[in-house]
This record gives C-alpha cells, sequence and structure tokens, in this order.
C-alpha cells in the first residue's frame, strides 16, 4: 500500500520519508487486521443470532403448542356445563360452539333457527331483549339468568355474559357471549330460599318472610290510600290435642287447618304460621264488613270435625283482628294491636272474633 502513496507523492513533489511511509503502511496493515477481525465477529454474531432466533422460535413453538395443549384440555373439561356463542347486532347468531349440544342437546344450527321458541314462560325472560339492546349499546351488565328447555323438553337454568365487539371506527358489530348451567345450583338455591321463607311442616310463609310481607303491604296501602286487615288466630286448647293424641296427630290437624283457611282467602291474601298453633292472616285492600265475614267463615270452618287417622277431633279457634291504617302503621304495631284483641276474646270465651279497640 505504501507504494502507491510513494509514487502519489513523488507527483506532488513531496520529499519521501521512509521512516513516514512504514508508518503509514503499519497503519494499513492495522487497519486490515481491524476489519478482518470486526468481519469475524460479525460473522460469528451473524451466526449466533440465527442460532438465539432459531431457539426462540422453537421455543415459542413449543410454548404455543402447551399453550393450545391446556386451552384444549379446559376447553374439554367445560363443554358439558358453557357454550360459546355470538351474534350480529340485528340477534342473528353468527357462532356457536359444539358445547351445547352437551348441555341442552341441540345442535348449533337447530338452536341457531328455533332459539326464541326454546326459551319458558318464566318471568326470568322477560327481560332477554333487554339485556341484548344494553349490550349492543356497549353499555357494561352484570351476567343474568335465563331458563330455557333442553330437547328433552326438561328446563335449564343458564348464566348468561354478553361482552359488545368493537369494530375498526368504535362502533358496535357483534355480541359475543358466554353461557354457563347453573341448573343444579339454581335449583339448590331456589330450595333453600323457599326453605329460609317457609314453614317446614304447613308449607305457608313463616315469621320472617311474614314481616317482610306486612312491609310491603303497609307501604302499597300508604301509596294507593288503602285499608287492609291483620288477623291473629290462636287455635282453642290446641295443646290438649297433643297431650292426648301425640304431636304428630297434632301436626296432621295443624295441616288440615291451614287446608281449610287456604279455602277460604284469596291468593291475594298473606297466610303465615308464626308459632305452634298461631297465625296470621293479612287481607290487603278490604273493609271491616268484608273482614268480619271472612273471620266468621274461618270460625266455622275449624269448628267443623277434623277426621285424623281414626279419631274426631274437635277444636275451635280465636281471632283479633287489628285494621289499617286505625290501628296502627307499622308492622310491630299491628301486630300487637291483632295479638291483644285474640287475647280479649279468649278471655270473653273464645271460639269467636273481634277487633282491637283502645
Amino acid at each position: 500500500m505504501h507504494h502507491l502513496l510513494k509514487r502519489q507523492l513523488k507527483k506532488t513533489g513531496a520529499i519521501v520519508d521512509e521512516k513516514f511511509l512504514a508508518l503509514v503502511n503499519q497503519a494499513y496493515i492495522d487497519a486490515d487486521e481491524d476489519r478482518n477481525l470486526l468481519e469475524h465477529s460479525l460473522d460469528i454474531s451473524s451466526a449466533e443470532m440465527k442460532e438465539l432466533y432459531e431457539e426462540l422460535e422453537r421455543n415459542s413453538q413449543n410454548k404455543l403448542r402447551r399453550s393450545e395443549e391446556r386451552y384444549q384440555k379446559l376447553v374439554n373439561a367445560l363443554k358439558d356445563h358453557y357454550f360459546f356463542y355470538a351474534h350480529d347486532t340485528s340477534g342473528v347468531f353468527i357462532y356457536l360452539s359444539e358445547s351445547i349440544e352437551n348441555i341442552l342437546g341441540y345442535t348449533p344450527e337447530e338452536f341457531s333457527k328455533h332459539y326464541s321458541t326454546y326459551l319458558t314462560d318464566d318471568p326470568m325472560n322477560d327481560k332477554v331483549d333487554e339485556y341484548t339492546h344494553k349490550a349492543i349499546n356497549g353499555e357494561k351488565q352484570d351476567p343474568y339468568i335465563i331458563s330455557i328447555y333442553n330437547k328433552n323438553n326438561e328446563i335449564h337454568y343458564l348464566e348468561v355474559t354478553e361482552f359488545p365487539v368493537e369494530g375498526d371506527n368504535g362502533e358496535i358489530i357483534e355480541i359475543e357471549g358466554i353461557a354457563k348451567d347453573i341448573t343444579s345450583q339454581y335449583i339448590i338455591q331456589k330450595e333453600l330460599d323457599y326453605i329460609s321463607q317457609h314453614d317446614t311442616l304447613t308449607g305457608i310463609l313463616n315469621r320472617l318472610s311474614l314481616y317482610s310481607k306486612l312491609e310491603n303491604i303497609i307501604k302499597t296501602s300508604q301509596e294507593n290510600h288503602e285499608n287492609f286487615a291483620v288477623l291473629f288466630l290462636d287455635l282453642d286448647k290446641f295443646k290438649e290435642i297433643n297431650d292426648t293424641y301425640g304431636h304428630n296427630v297434632g301436626d296432621m290437624l295443624l295441616k288440615n287447618v291451614v287446608h281449610r283457611i287456604q279455602s277460604i282467602i284469596r291468593k291475594s291474601d298473606v297466610f303465615a304460621r308464626i308459632g305452634g298453633d298461631e297465625f296470621i292472616i293479612i287481607l290487603p285492600d278490604v273493609t271491616k264488613e268484608i273482614s268480619s265475614k271472612i273471620s266468621q267463615k274461618i270460625i266455622d270452618s275449624i269448628r267443623q270435625s277434623f277426621e285424623i287417622k281414626d279419631y274426631t277431633l274437635n277444636i275451635s279457634s280465636s281471632i283479633g283482628i287489628s285494621q289499617f291504617p286505625q290501628d296502627g302503621n307499622r308492622v310491630n304495631t299491628l301486630l300487637k294491636h291483632a295479638d291483644e284483641a285474640m287475647y280479649k276474646i279468649k278471655e270473653s270465651g273464645r271460639d269467636n272474633f273481634t277487633y282491637y279497640s283502645e
């Protein structure tokens, strides 16, 4: 390299110094070594990068495969409990997972075509369209429950969660949803709710439900300016029946008493057992004349003989009545005054009814 440089310097008339040329030549040699070293390093780095990339790709593929395997296992585990779906903003299904057949027995095609006919008449289904409309509007909402027939005409309960899907311009283009079969849990919960609100012996409301019902009736009656009556009924000398014939016969007698009273009162009336032989009957929106007639019918009905097992049992009842709003506008006040009226009639001979009086 220094020979070329030496000729160029001579052409310019410059004095060529051999020592200078030696330094320049060494600089060229060093530069060549650095370039070779750099090229070698780049070759090594390129190979290492390629190997690293291939390793990452293999790891990614392995992770993806493992993720897919886990997802598939999860889907298989849930196929008897969940199905997935999507529908457009018109409510037309555009996707249904095959797991729907495991839950309801319908193929995706069958369910897509006849979905609305599979819904039961349960009031919980009245708001399905409202929920869907909210999802289409992009409104966030909690999961809701629907009641639906499966292919064997058995009722299933599904917990439905829906998610709006946005397009490129931010508009809602479809709804994705997950339906979970909660039939077993729902039925158990309904049974527990029923037990918590009803008397286990007779099946009518218990004390806890009575208080809630009476509070609602007071509120409604105040808003509508209506009257109602609270009847406190106690069976006369019921303890003697238990002592003489046993509690089993006494329980059967209570059931028969309840049946007779139910045949007299309206379905809209509230009927509850609050103690052994103590009952409350609430007659919404009635006059004093009507509550008197109903009370007398109940007295006369219970006065008739009961045939229990091999026994003919005779029993009577005493009824105390408080009226809303004359005798109070609170739950405890109305019940207390009806109770006082009931004890008043017991003291005066039983087998009759009377109204609360100051």
